[in-house]
């Protein structure tokens, strides 16, 4: 696991603790705006090569974010709204990820790009 995606997890605990996930629409206890949340602590680590990068989609009805993982055989992580990991969407030794999330290059729609590490 990189060290990025540690410290990403590590800050996300907090944030997400209580989330209910089964309703995006009513989780009065995650972030209002995960989004910028993520970014915030994606500013705070080491550049990345290639750059770090937050796109949303729409996956399986619902919004979600794909967080690149950095160079070489880091997993892209997929989280929902609350900040949940849902899986590794894509990266890993194999490039196809974790194996939870095994349609979402075939079924995520929608991509937004929302932020790209700039430095």
């Amino acid at each position: 696991m990189s060290r990025l995606l540690s410290w990403i997890l590590l800050l996300l605990l907090g944030t997400v603790a209580g989330c209910n996930v089964a309703s995006e629409e009513a989780t009065p206890n995650c972030p209002s705006d995960f989004s910028a949340t993520l970014i915030e602590q994606l500013k705070q680590q080491p550049k990345q090569n290639p750059p770090a990068e937050v796109t949303q989609y729409t996956y399986q009805g619902r919004t979600v974010y794909l967080v690149t993982g950095g160079c070489c055989d880091n997993y892209n992580y997929l989280f929902d709204t609350c900040g949940n990991v849902l899986c590794a969407a894509s990266g890993g030794v194999s490039g196809r990820g974790d194996g939870r999330c095994p349609n979402f290059s075939a079924t995520a729609t929608n991509p937004v790009l929302i932020w790209r590490d700039p430095r």
